[in-house]
């Protein structure tokens, strides 16, 4: 069985490439779509065997999946893009699909939702077996302001009913992994983690690092005014302050999120968020 990641090189990749070959049953081929011959050659040395393809080339995307059997989908944000990959999907042998789908597409999630719902329905069109891994929020994107706040020793926040379901990258990798072997799924899996509020979060950063953080709810003013004060870089302003305001807003599904199903295709348990929250800092 010949089995291909796109976005081999990138973080979501990189960590589904691994456990695919800590999984995968002798025989198995594992391939990572990459676009230079500089990354290629690193998929190489990690004894993975690289196709080399550019998005918006559908000529290389078709050579790139000759042979494959299943396809782990990394999606990237751009639906355009996302066409010219099922197009060359639709031209291979390729059997099976899993795609890293959104979690709550029908909430409005920075209109990221659009792009998902559109490239659900043109997998679904091809006729063939696949998976939507609707993916929440990575832990990964509120590094930056955990980060700062070891740094501050606060953590302010908006809301204190605002939830996020937040759950580390490697572990939405884990589960691409897993189904892209078993094939065993239905056509949807949602993943999310448990849902926490920022004061949840602060909590676990102070059990993480042993340090003393204060919270307290603080008006949006003084949320922008605090993180740049705190040394981020204006987009990790902006950033943090995105979320922050998506929790306060609600009403995106955010609090109803239950991580069971995650954990039923994962075989054990999300990584404890106090823990969760150490990996990040750290990396």
């Amino acid at each position: 069985m010949k089995i291909m990641v796109t976005g081999a090189s990138g973080g979501y990749g990189h960590y589904a490439i691994n456990y695919l070959q800590n999984f995968a049953p002798a025989g198995t081929e594992i391939y990572g779509l990459v676009r230079s011959q500089e990354k290629a050659n690193k998929l190489s040395a990690s004894g993975v065997i690289p196709r080399i393809a550019d998005y918006g080339d559908l000529e290389s995307l078709v050579a790139a999946f000759e042979g494959i059997d299943r396809l782990l989908f990394v999606s990237v944000p751009n639906t355009a893009l996302q066409q010219n990959i099922v197009s060359a999907i639709e031209q291979s042998e390729i059997n099976y699909v899993a795609y890293t789908s959104l979690y709550g597409l029908d909430h409005e999630k920075f209109g990221l939702e659009q792009n998902h719902r559109a490239t659900e329905e043109m997998i679904r069109q091809l006729g063939i077996r696949h998976t939507f891994l609707r993916n929440n929020w990575y832990l990964e994107i509120a590094a930056p302001q955990l980060k700062a706040a070891v740094k501050t020793g606060k953590l302010d926040y908006l809301s204190e009913n605002g939830k996020v379901a937040w759950t580390l990258k490697r572990e939405y990798a884990e589960v691409g992994a897993r189904v892209i072997l078993s094939d065993q799924e239905g056509e949807v899996v949602n993943l999310a983690g448990k849902p926490v509020t920022y004061l949840e979060l602060a909590q676990a950063l102070a059990k993480a690092t042993g340090k003393r953080i204060t919270s307290k709810v603080v008006s949006p003013q003084e949320l922008m005014n605090s993180l740049s004060a705190s040394g981020l870089s204006p987009m990790d302003t902006q950033l943090s302050y995105l979320y922050q305001d998506y929790a306060r807003k609600g009403n995106n599904g955010e609090a109803q999120a239950d991580p069971t199903e995650f954990e039923k295709v994962l075989g054990h348990s999300l990584t404890p968020l106090p823990e969760a929250v150490k990996k990040v800092i750290n990396e």
